[in-house]
């Protein structure tokens, strides 16, 4: 094989190459869905995020020291069979979006911002956290 001049066969394992990655993404999504539990714990622990943002401890009347602790009280997420009404599970996820701009991971805390929009934009989501809204 020479720089510029492929087989045919040669051109179909470059195909096949470059489309593993794309395989590799679409199969690491696959799965089973996270619990209730999960997800609602996992917004917790985002707002939660130290410093606390403005927007989490004014409405929903936490701060760094009890936020976690409070939030899990109050929406039932501590229980283990805890399970999405109201809101539903589909409104939750579509809230919990922004929080996931800054990365996946839960170590990464969401910008002031995010948690604002999901506050604004979800008043569902902040009464069930225990907020006013």
């Amino acid at each position: 094989m020479t720089v510029g001049h492929l087989t045919d066969a040669e051109r179909g394992t470059v195909a096949r190459v470059r489309a593993l990655p794309v395989v590799f993404v679409l199969l690491s999504c696959a799965g089973p869905e996270a619990p209730d539990v999960a997800v609602c714990r996992d917004i917790i622990t985002r707002v939660c995020l130290g410093p606390i943002c403005e927007s989490a401890s004014t409405q929903l009347g936490v701060d760094a020291s009890n936020c976690e602790a409070t939030l899990l009280m109050k929406s039932g997420c501590g229980n283990e069979s805890f399970a999405f009404t109201s809101p539903t599970r589909a409104e939750v996820l579509d809230c919990r979006v922004p929080l996931l701009r800054q990365g996946s991971s839960q170590k990464v805390k969401p910008s002031c911002a995010d948690v604002a929009e999901v506050f604004t934009d979800c008043p569902d989501l902040v009464r069930f956290l225990g907020g006013a809204r």
